[in-house]
C-alpha cells in the first residue's frame, strides 16, 4: 500500500498492509440456573431501599447480609432519596456484580457480591 510521506505530498512509501482489526468476544452465555436474574433482582431492592423508595426492614436477613443492610441503612440516613434506575449490570461469573444507576439525575456506581442466592457484600460508591 502507498502513504503519503507527511510534508512531501507528491511522494509515496509503501507500506504493509494495515493488521486486521480484533474482533470482540461474543458474550458469556446466560447462567443456566437463573442465578442472573435473582442477583439482579437483589442489588435492585438493595438499591431501591439505599435511595429511600424501600423501607430497610424489607431486607431480610435470609437474602441481605448484615454489612448489605448496615450500608443501606447507613446510606438511607445520608438523605439521597428518589427513584433510582438501573443503567448498566454486570454479573462475572465469581459473583461479582457492577455497574451504574441513575437517581436524581445523577449517576452512582454500585458494586456487589452474590454468594449461594444471597447478597453478601453492597455499596453505593
Amino acid at each position: 500500500m502507498l502513504s503519503p510521506v507527511p510534508g512531501l505530498t507528491h511522494l509515496k512509501v509503501l507500506t504493509s498492509a494495515p493488521l486486521p482489526c480484533h474482533v470482540t468476544p461474543p458474550p458469556p452465555p446466560p447462567f443456566p440456573d437463573g442465578s442472573e436474574r435473582r442477583a439482579e433482582a437483589l442489588v435492585r431492592i438493595a438499591l431501591e431501599t439505599a435511595f429511600g423508595m424501600r423501607p430497610v426492614p424489607q431486607l431480610k436477613p435470609a437474602q441481605f447480609a448484615t454489612p448489605v443492610r448496615l450500608h443501606v441503612a447507613a446510606r438511607q440516613r445520608q438523605g439521597v432519596r428518589g427513584p433510582v434506575r438501573v443503567d448498566t449490570l454486570h454479573l462475572r461469573a465469581d459473583g461479582e456484580i457492577f455497574g451504574t444507576a441513575v437517581s436524581g439525575g445523577r449517576a452512582h456506581a454500585f458494586t456487589a457480591r452474590v454468594a449461594e442466592r444471597r447478597l453478601v457484600s453492597f455499596r453505593v460508591l
